[in-house]
């Protein structure tokens, strides 16, 4: 056959026969295996699409130059071309109701770690993988559960078999119309929610707000924060973090951002509050000095230093620890303990927020200042620290607490055992510890120092102890 001498077609022989188009494509000396659907095929997309496009108001085809496309392209039978047009149009759907519900809203629940910065306007939505694109809608309920799963099929075989990539697959009539519905109708005729409108609104408007939030103003916040779900709740926590947090932020919107904060950091589940310590170790990871301060700051604020990640949370307590010592050592350490305990508690809750690796030294810092100088005066302790210890005491596992019997024979606590002033103070801080040890050996021994509390500090020479308390104590 002379491939040089093209015979011309007209459009509409292309839409009629299936094989017309097919010998266009031999005499351009082109393959013409799986390239256009059949003609039967095409037929059960050219007999279904005018009830289809009926169903359509006149606006909503006025402009929909993708139906065109759509139309145009299943005609001749290239229904992967098809696909892909649809698909175009809910892409530009989805990146128009990111804009809708706040364009840095949606780029704090998509992106994450040091390219953050990166993503700044509308513009840069064409940056994110059309995966990311649906997963952030349906983490911020611009989707639902069940059109996610069905967009999430159509975009794996828009991958698979569709025109964007090489593909020998075919697709069927039937299936090019479910999924020419499933867009149209659950994606570009859907219109955001109002709980993500207001999401928008309350953002914009706590930026543009020239003075610190009234009283008045942050009670309705709050009551409106009942009606917002997980997802909303945890984006607006993140976006106010990062607002905090920013170096341009001036200091009326960072006051306005601490007074609400913690009462959206109530509402928040753990791992998105984990997310943040995550991301204020990034800071010290790449050296941002200012955003580490801010960021330990606003964990402050809501009171959530636990929630650091293990390394900063070690290094932290062990930096308190040893000025817990040093303010127990030096002048007036009634009044200069009780601040870095307390800080120390803003990371420890229960026993398993205490990392491992700092908990012989808090342990043993804690108990020193708990049993005291042995001094008249307020019989040796801190009275604004004694409640902050005991708490602290009464949250370890049994771990912590043979650590804490294991303490008791360091020399600068053993030291104290003989004054009657620091065994009152053991006695009570045994108690603590008894009432939450598991073990029966760890309470066997609590209770034999607390039989002769006056020759706790000697217990060493008790067999029955040292049997019991080998294990840990040396």
């Amino acid at each position: 056959m002379d491939t040089t001498s093209l015979q011309p077609i007209d459009a509409k022989d292309l839409a009629v026969e299936t094989n017309t188009f097919e010998r266009y494509l031999q005499q351009l000396g082109l393959p013409t295996t799986n390239v256009i659907a059949s003609t039967t095929e095409r037929h059960v997309v050219a007999s279904n699409l005018q009830s289809f496009m009926a169903a359509l108001s006149t606006e909503e085809k006025r402009d929909a130059r993708y139906l065109s496309k759509f139309v145009g392209a299943s005609a001749i039978g290239l229904f992967d071309a098809g696909l892909n047009y649809v698909w175009n149009e809910v892409v530009l759907n989805l990146r128009k109701k990111a804009v809708i519900y706040g364009i840095d809203l949606f780029f704090d629940a998509a992106v994450g770690g040091k390219t953050r910065d990166s993503y700044k306007d509308d513009q840069d939505l064409g940056g994110l993988k059309d995966c990311v694109l649906l997963n952030t809608c349906l983490k911020l309920e611009l989707l639902s559960e069940i059109v996610y799963r069905k967009l999430d099929h159509i975009l794996t075989m828009r991958n698979e078999v569709a025109a964007s990539h090489p593909n020998v697959a075919n697709i069927g009539g039937y299936e090019l119309l479910g999924w020419l519905q499933t867009c149209v109708k659950d994606v570009l005729q859907d219109r955001p929610s109002e709980s993500a409108i207001r999401i928008r609104g309350f953002v914009e408007s706590l930026k543009s707000r020239t003075d610190v939030i009234d009283p008045a103003s942050l009670a309705r916040f709050t009551d409106e924060l009942h009606n917002l779900s997980l997802p909303h709740v945890h984006n607006l926590l993140i976006t106010l973090f990062g607002v905090f947090v920013a170096p341009d932020t001036n200091q009326i919107l960072r006051k306005n951002v601490s007074l609400i904060a913690p009462r959206i950091w109530k509402y928040a589940e753990d791992n998105v509050k984990y997310k943040v310590g995550a991301t204020i170790d990034g800071y010290r990871t790449n050296l941002q000095q200012d955003r580490l301060e801010r960021g330990i700051e606003f964990l402050t604020i809501v009171d959530g230093r636990m929630y650091e990640t293990l390394p900063a949370k070690i290094i932290a307590l062990e930096n308190l620890a040893d000025k817990l010592e040093e303010a127990h050592e030096g002048w007036d350490n009634f009044y200069h303990e009780p601040p870095v305990m307390k800080e120390i508690l803003g990371f420890c809750r229960v026993s398993t927020d205490i990392p491992r690796e700092s908990l012989p030294k808090l342990t043993r810092i804690v108990l020193r200042c708990r049993i005291g100088r042995g001094l008249s005066y307020r019989e040796g302790v801190s009275p604004a620290g004694i409640l902050l210890y005991d708490r602290f005491l009464g949250m370890l596992d049994d771990d912590g607490i043979a650590l804490c019997l294991a303490a008791l024979f360091h020399p600068d606590i053993n030291s104290k055992l003989d004054n009657p002033i620091c065994q009152k103070h053991l006695n009570a801080v045994l108690n603590i510890i008894r009432k939450v040890t598991i073990s029966d050996g760890l309470r066997e021994a609590i209770e034999i120092l607390l039989k002769d509390i006056s020759k706790a500090g000697e217990a060493r020479r008790n067999k029955r102890f040292v049997q019991l308390t080998s294990a840990f104590i040396r």
